[in-house]
């Protein structure tokens, strides 16, 4: 009995100076293993995909008719009218989701090629491989956001940037827009310099890092979404995978 008791303050005492290590996630298995829900918990929930990316409202271009005074945002002849911009809230139904990605890690894009192994039933699995990116880079994925992006009236190295801990930002170094093939979804790339004159951009024990997005399509398409504005938060000092960062 005494020993029990002994043994059992032990236990106590070291749970109270050694508190328990939260179970890893998915990232700290090797990609060959994660099942088809952990690769979506990857691309979809996780440290390098903010399930909650915050579309801040929907930006309008809209006109007045000159002859009803009537607002609209018909793109019809829209020539020698009076423009009202304005802003979209929708309080009574979420705006759609948009995913984020942060591209440049390699979890992300280990994600990405085990998907397509688990999708196909027939091709044999090939070796996942992601090399180290010069860059940091984000990604929206979606044919439409690429339409509104690329063709976007605003210059993005005004309306795309990083906002970190303390304030300061990183602008975007380039853009790239990739269009959809067989094995790849559409997609945009935001390029961020991971030194700028030799000091390093980001620091990977950081709190948080905002990514901010505005863009509205020159020309827009009745019917659809022709603008966005979005944040997406992230917390590079959770973005590790067996224990080091990836970003």
């Amino acid at each position: 009995m005494a020993y029990a008791t002994i043994f059992s303050r032990c236990l106590i005492t070291a749970a109270l100076v050694f508190p328990a290590i939260p179970a890893g996630g998915p990232w700290d298995k090797v990609p060959q293993e994660w099942s088809l829900s952990e690769t979506y918990q990857i691309l979809r929930d996780s440290p390098w995909s903010p399930a909650k990316v915050k579309l801040d409202a929907i930006y309008t271009q809209r006109h007045t008719d000159p002859q009803t005074g009537i607002v609209s945002d018909s793109p019809v002849n829209p020539q020698d009218t009076k423009p009202v911009r304005g802003v979209e809230i929708s309080r009574s139904k979420p705006l759609p989701s948009i995913s984020v990605l942060w591209w440049s890690s390699r979890t992300i894009r280990f994600a990405k090629q085990r998907l397509r192994q688990l999708r196909s039933q027939t091709a044999p699995a090939q070796p996942l491989r992601a090399d180290d990116l010069p860059d940091y880079v984000l990604v929206i994925e979606g044919s439409e956001t690429l339409r509104i992006l690329r063709d976007a009236r605003e210059d993005l190295h005004d309306t795309v940037f990083l906002e970190l801990d303390a304030g300061t930002t990183v602008d975007l170094a380039n853009v790239r827009f990739l269009d959809a093939n067989a094995d790849e979804d559409a997609r945009t790339e935001f390029h961020f310099l991971r030194e700028i004159d030799g000091h390093a951009t980001l620091d990977p024990n950081s709190e948080r890092v905002v990514f901010h997005c505005k863009a509205t399509a020159k020309n827009p398409r009745p019917g659809r979404r022709n603008s966005l504005s979005l944040r997406a938060e992230f917390e590079p000092r959770t973005m590790r995978a067996h224990g080091q960062p990836d970003l």
